[in-house]
């Protein structure tokens, strides 16, 4: 067959020649286009040859390029329409007006291609270009040879089928859609321009020789190799200048890599991963029920770049939960979580709400038990005191078994706390004529120190965290899951958070939002990590969750005491004066609090809650109590006394003078034969009445001027 070929060759050589420049220009261009490819991946030149085979100008003729060297202008391609470089255009300009870009018509890319063939010859395809420039060539060896209408028509034919291509059928195909101007011709030109004078090369050094991009270096792992010359100097300066260069024109971040130690040295850089977005809180979260017993959800916050769940953890070290706040920050909110979700999980819950409006959602509920009044929240906290005592005692090694089957866990809230202990001093002060330091102040340290182990746990709400109501550091300390919602200031959020843990400062603007710290530690700071959180809103749910929770104990609903209180526990409690305090104590109030007994029976008789089988009866509030007098302390009517301490009185502006400079006066006052008001203590602050501060202020008013 080769020996016809050439045979015809020797006897037609301009049919020859013809058919040999027809066939050998895809050829010759494709492979053209493949070898500036490769190079361009390689991202290395060779500097010893000037020029290659692909860059001389026949082959640039006959693959359709730019015959001039130098920076291309368009992105075609031998197979691909192109877009024409505007160097003045970002990459994203370009992009958003190629007929690839998302949310542009597709529909519309044949008559792209055809205004971009017809308007700018440089924007052709490759192909294209080559099948009208054989016209030329053709046509010469066309007239030399004699054949000129066998090689007219067969040139034509090429060059019609070739521009035809172009402009028309395969376009709607895809194949020769126009493309968007790669990277390495929108920003290697004004890069180039910044870095050769840096590296010290020369203007006739082509840049294709040393510096290679990415064709997109927006996503991530894109590349910019550079390659440097043997004689570049280098150093710090020399790097950065170099860095600032390449980095400072192409978007993202970049991480680079030096490679002076090679034989052929270059410097590459590659795009990073973009930072993930930091979600932002919601303003509104849905609670989770949770059917572990230990496990509360409370809502959402930010950890890195993802949105966590909060949730208090009770079977912790730390047990209980508190939140503070001002008035209407949300903290019955976050306690009514607690609630829901200890009764759903059959824990019984004793509220001690003395403003008697916080949580009335709650009320009138199976297994919820209310107190209202100063006496009663003694009582309740009293008793629950008892309960916890002998909760330990029924799980120890010589507990009785059959008590320890009784056991129930339980929740006390007490929600505003400082409220409730102000009210029970007056009422101890006032209304019982109490003397000395009333013992119920330090029931509620003892129940935070022993509550785990027992299963009794508390949920405390306040409206600032302050020292004198938790205890010392030992007893607050257990209160492991912490909050503030809305603002706090230095002091209160030293006695939650601590002093050395950094404030956050909540967006106050959103409903509920507030901080928490759940005994983490900041992995950047090494210490107690508070965050940013979104409560989830419950009380629209409240009533109806309750209504079907499990059903509590007959004992607890009828408001009696828990049948594992014994009288070896009554005893141990008559040392912490506990009896006198008890629903029909000496000092206690005269009726039990009930608790939503006719809302459960109700429940079980339409089939919505099924009986509790099983039910413990519980023991008489009254019996073995010390005393056995009915006592009207829950009866009376409360007096409405305001008391303030020491510093409190100063900054209501009672005493005008500075908290320091009053302790001082304070001091003088005994020594110089002026009485200051006992006042109300509670083991650790002392309170007093308006009437007794202005009264001494008078005093010592007085005995000033009588002295001068």
């Amino acid at each position: 067959m080769y020996g016809d070929l050439w045979a015809w060759a020797a006897e037609e050589p301009a049919r020859a020649a013809a058919a040999a420049v027809m066939i050998g220009i895809p050829a010759a261009g494709a492979l053209a286009q493949q070898r500036q490819k490769d190079r361009a991946r390689s991202g290395r030149s060779d500097a010893s040859a000037p020029r290659r085979a692909g860059d001389a100008v026949l082959v640039r003729f006959l693959a359709g390029r730019d015959i001039k060297p130098g920076d291309p202008s368009s992105s075609a391609s031998w197979w691909c329409a192109g877009e024409e470089v505007v160097r003045d255009r970002t990459a994203a300009d370009l992009a958003a007006g190629s007929p690839e870009a998302p949310g542009k018509e597709q529909h519309h890319t044949v008559l792209r291609t055809i205004a971009a063939g017809a308007g700018r010859w440089s924007c052709w395809p490759g192909v294209a270009r080559a099948s009208v420039r054989l016209v030329v060539p053709a046509s010469v060896v066309a007239a030399w040879s004699g054949w000129w209408s066998v090689t007219a028509a067969g040139t034509g034919l090429l060059s019609a089928a070739g521009v035809a291509a172009a402009v028309t059928g395969p376009a709607v195909l895809g194949w020769w859609r126009p493309r968007p101007a790669g990277a390495d011709l929108v920003h290697g030109p004004g890069m180039w321009a910044a870095l050769r004078p840096a590296l010290g090369v020369e203007e006739s050094q082509r840049r294709e020789q040393w510096l290679v991009l990415s064709d997109d270096v927006s996503v991530p792992g894109a590349k910019v190799v550079l390659r440097l010359p043997a004689g570049w100097p280098g150093g710090e300066a020399g790097k950065r200048a170099i860095a600032a260069a390449v980095t400072d024109r192409l978007p993202g971040e970049w991480s680079e890599k030096w490679h002076r130690a090679d034989s052929a040295p270059y410097a590459e850089w590659i795009r990073k991963e973009p930072p993930r977005r930091v979600p932002t809180l919601p303003e509104s979260v849905e609670w989770k029920a949770s059917r572990d017993p230990y496990q509360v959800y409370v809502g959402q916050a930010v950890r890195g770049c993802d949105l966590e769940d909060v949730v208090i953890r009770t079977k912790s070290a730390t047990p209980h939960f508190g939140v503070g706040g001002l008035t209407g920050s949300g903290k019955s909110t976050v306690l009514y979580l607690g609630v829901v979700h200890a009764r759903e999980n059959g824990v019984l819950v004793d509220i001690l709400d003395t403003k008697q409006n916080s949580m009335t959602e709650a009320e009138g509920k199976s297994g919820v038990r209310v107190h209202k009044t100063p006496a009663e929240c003694v009582a309740a906290l009293g008793e629950y005191l008892m309960s916890m005592m002998a909760a330990e005692t029924a799980i120890g090694k010589t507990g009785d078994p059959a008590l320890r089957q009784m056991l129930v866990p339980r929740l006390m809230v007490a929600d505003e706390l400082p409220t409730m202990m102000k009210m029970a001093l007056i009422w101890w002060k006032y209304q019982i004529k109490g003397r000395g330091i009333p013992p119920f102040a330090e029931w509620f340290s003892i129940g935070l120190l022993q509550g785990r182990s027992a299963d009794h746990r508390f949920g405390v709400g306040a409206q600032q965290w302050a020292n004198a109501y938790f205890g010392g550091t030992m007893e607050r300390a257990q209160i492991g899951w912490k909050a503030q919602l809305g603002f706090c200031d230095s002091p209160s959020w030293a006695v939650a958070f601590g002093a050395s843990t950094p404030m956050v400062s909540p967006d106050t603007t959103v409903p509920g939002r507030g901080v928490f710290a759940d005994g983490q530690i900041n992995p950047e700071t090494k210490g107690l990590w508070a965050r940013e959180f979104q409560p989830a809103y419950i009380v629209p749910e409240v009533s109806d969750r309750l209504d079907w929770a499990p059903p509590a104990p007959d004992w607890f609903d009828a408001g009696e005491r828990a049948p594992w209180i014994t009288a070896e526990t009554l005893k141990t409690a008559e040392s912490l004066a506990i009896p006198d305090f008890l629903v029909g104590g000496r000092l206690g109030p005269a009726h039990p609090v009930m608790g939503g007994a006719v809302t459960r029976r109700a429940n079980q008789a339409v089939g919505v809650v099924p009986p509790r089988s099983g039910a413990v009866t519980g023991v008489p509030v009254t019996a073995g109590v010390t005393g056995g007098v009915t006592g009207s302390g829950g009866a009376a009517p409360q007096p409405a006394v305001e008391l303030f301490s020491l510093a409190e009185a100063c900054g209501a502006g009672l005493l005008p003078w500075d908290y320091a400079t009053a302790k001082v006066y304070k001091g003088r006052s005994a020594k110089k034969g002026i009485e200051f008001p006992d006042g109300i203590p509670d083991g650790r602050v002392t309170y007093y009445t308006r009437d007794e501060i202005e009264g001494w202020l008078q005093r010592w008013q007085t005995g000033a001027q009588t002295r001068h």
